[in-house]
C-alpha cells in the first residue's frame, strides 16, 4: 500500500464579496444577537473567510519584511462583535473588518503593524505605529539627527503614490526651527501611512488590488523598520510621550 502525504488545501483569494460587505452592514443595522446568530455561518463564509484566504496570499511577501509576523488568521482578523465597554457607541456589531500583520504582542499592547481594511464606504491599507510611551520622542530625535532609519523611511513614503502620512497632530509645532519638509512628521502624536479608496471598489471585489498593495508594502518596509526601532529604543530608555 502506498501512502501519500496529504497537503492542506487553501482556496485562492479571488476578491471580497459585495454580498459579504452588504451582510456586515445589514448585521450592524439590525444590531441584534438573534439576527447575527441566524446569519453567523453566512457572515463567516462571505466576510471572514476571504480575509483568511487573503492572509495566505500575503504571508510569503510579508514574512520577507519581518519573519516574526504572526500568520495565524484567527489571531489577525478583527471580530464582528464589538467591545463596547470603553466606548459611547454601544452598537453590538461592526460593519467593517480588518487584518493586521504584526509581531506577537502582550494583551492590549500596541506594536507596529501593516493592515488591510474593508468598510462599506472605503477600503484601505497601510502601516501604523508609535503609539506607546516615548516612541514618538525617539522618532523625533531620529528626525532631528537625520538618522539613516528616518531618511530611508522618509524616502520610502515619498516613493509610494497615493500613500498619505497620518496621525493626530499637535496644534503648535514641536520644533519650529526644524526643516519645513520634516514638520508634518515631527508634529504627530502617533505615526502612520494610509492608502484609502472611497470610490472604486472593483479592485477589492476582483482581487486585483493585492499585488499592487504588496509592492507598496515592500516599499514601505523602511517606514515599518523606523516604527519598530522607535518602539525598541523607547523600551530601553523610557521617555515622556509628549516630548
Amino acid at each position: 500500500m502506498v501512502f501519500r502525504k496529504v497537503v492542506p488545501f487553501f482556496m485562492a483569494f479571488t476578491g471580497f464579496s459585495a454580498e459579504g460587505i452588504d451582510l456586515l452592514q445589514l448585521n450592524r443595522l439590525h444590531n441584534s444577537k438573534e439576527f447575527y446568530e441566524a446569519h453567523k455561518m453566512e457572515i463567516r463564509r462571505l466576510a471572514i473567510e476571504p480575509f483568511h484566504r487573503l492572509i495566505e496570499e500575503m504571508a510569503p511577501t510579508m514574512l520577507e519584511i519581518d519573519p516574526s509576523f504572526v500568520t495565524v488568521p484567527s489571531r489577525m482578523v478583527s471580530r464582528v462583535r464589538r467591545d463596547t465597554r470603553y466606548t459611547h457607541d454601544k452598537s453590538l456589531y461592526r460593519a467593517n473588518l480588518w487584518l493586521f500583520f504584526r509581531r506577537p504582542r502582550r494583551q492590549f499592547e500596541d506594536v507596529p503593524s501593516f493592515y488591510v481594511e474593508v468598510h462599506p464606504e472605503f477600503w484601505a491599507y497601510g502601516c501604523w505605529g508609535a503609539f506607546g510611551r516615548g516612541e514618538m520622542a525617539e522618532i523625533r530625535d531620529m528626525i532631528r539627527r537625520e538618522d539613516k532609519l528616518f531618511l530611508d523611511a522618509y524616502k520610502a513614503v515619498r516613493a509610494c503614490p497615493g500613500v498619505v502620512l497620518g496621525g493626530e497632530t499637535y496644534k503648535r509645532p514641536k520644533f519650529p526651527d526644524a526643516k519645513p519638509a520634516y514638520q508634518t512628521w515631527l508634529n504627530r502624536k502617533h505615526l502612520g501611512v494610509d492608502f484609502r479608496e472611497t470610490e472604486d471598489f472593483a479592485p477589492i471585489l476582483d482581487g486585483s488590488f493585492v499585488q499592487p498593495m504588496l509592492r507598496t508594502m515592500q516599499k514601505l518596509a523602511p517606514f515599518y523598520r523606523l516604527l519598530l526601532a522607535a518602539k525598541e529604543r523607547a523600551a530601553v530608555i523610557p521617555r515622556e510621550a509628549a516630548r
